[in-house]
């Protein structure tokens, strides 16, 4: 992919993840999209942060979209703001967390294949009595 159209499609996926920030949470998205230009095998997408704050992003792979589709990218991203938007509350936001199992379900944003998380939204869901 040649940059001009990597950086398009970054522009492109940055103001999905505004429009899907305002459409759940009625706010803008503050941090920045990274787009990478090789394939991820074990993971799809990523939030990451700094301690500081100075260092707030998600972070998505263009080959990796291209073989899920929009429909799981978009997915992926609206997962990925979940963590976003809860760490910025100050809120546990990792996928085992129930507070991120319940956003997400709440959303309609997709839960992690890891077995781990799996487990936690198995007893979450326990929990909460729809299972």
């Amino acid at each position: 992919m040649k940059k001009s159209e990597l950086e398009t499609e970054r522009l492109r996926l940055l103001s999905l993840a505004n429009d899907l920030a305002r459409e759940h949470w009625d706010v803008d998205y503050t941090g920045t999209l990274v787009l990478r230009d090789y394939e991820w095998r074990h993971q799809w997408a990523a939030f990451a942060w700094s301690n500081d704050g100075i260092k707030v992003e998600i972070r998505m792979s263009a080959p990796t979209n291209v073989k899920l589709g929009p429909e799981l990218t978009r997915g992926n991203l609206l997962h990925e703001l979940v963590h976003w938007r809860l760490w910025s509350q100050g809120v546990p936001c990792d996928d085992r967390d129930e507070t991120f199992i319940a956003e997400c379900l709440r959303v309609g944003a997709p839960l992690s294949h890891d077995r781990y998380a799996q487990k936690a939204y198995e007893e979450y869901m326990r929990k909460v009595g729809a299972a």
